[in-house]
């Protein structure tokens, strides 16, 4: 990492990957042409993996199946800084190795901590849904080889009091 001074540990990191309303998840196929598309994701507290779902069809189902190697960014907090020309903002990284899940207890797990995560209060039809659409859904594993957080935040201007120069 280019700023050492902007880099943040790893619970930050996965706070970031937490909080954030979408990541993108990156891909190559094999000869390297890159492949990148917006997930909704969802943390795994306890284990520290991100699960999605996707259709078990389509390009990225086949990126992820002949290629599993990923690269998942996130940002949680993005805002210009009046009068600096820069960002203040809150981003992970996360690289990794996708996995599908086939045990369907863990792919019970997962859709029940992304449906939670992404409908809260449409939790009471989760096994109306599961019922009707789990035989088409797949569930993805990342599991992580590396994760970083990077953040920075306005510098706090110096008080003059009242806006008067002395």
């Amino acid at each position: 990492m280019l700023r050492k001074d902007r880099e943040r540990d790893a619970a930050f990191a996965w706070e970031v990957f937490q909080k954030a309303p979408y990541a993108t998840l990156s891909l190559t196929d094999e000869v390297g042409k890159p492949y990148a598309i917006p997930i909704s994701p969802v943390v795994d507290e306890a284990y520290h993996v991100v699960y999605f779902h996707c259709a078990g069809h389509g390009e990225k189902w086949e990126l992820l199946a002949k290629n599993p190697p990923v690269c998942l960014s996130a940002v949680s907090y993005a805002a210009a800084i009046p009068n600096e020309f820069s960002m203040a903002y809150a981003s992970a990284v996360l690289h990794g190795r996708a996995e599908v899940v086939t045990d369907e207890a863990e792919q019970v797990k997962a859709m029940l901590l992304l449906c939670t995560a992404y409908d809260p209060k449409g939790m009471g039809r989760f096994s109306e849904y599961m019922e009707k659409y789990m035989s088409a859904t797949r569930v993805v594993r990342i599991v992580p080889e590396t994760v970083t957080g990077k953040s920075y935040a306005a510098p706090e201007k110096e008080s003059h009091g009242c806006g008067g120069h002395h």
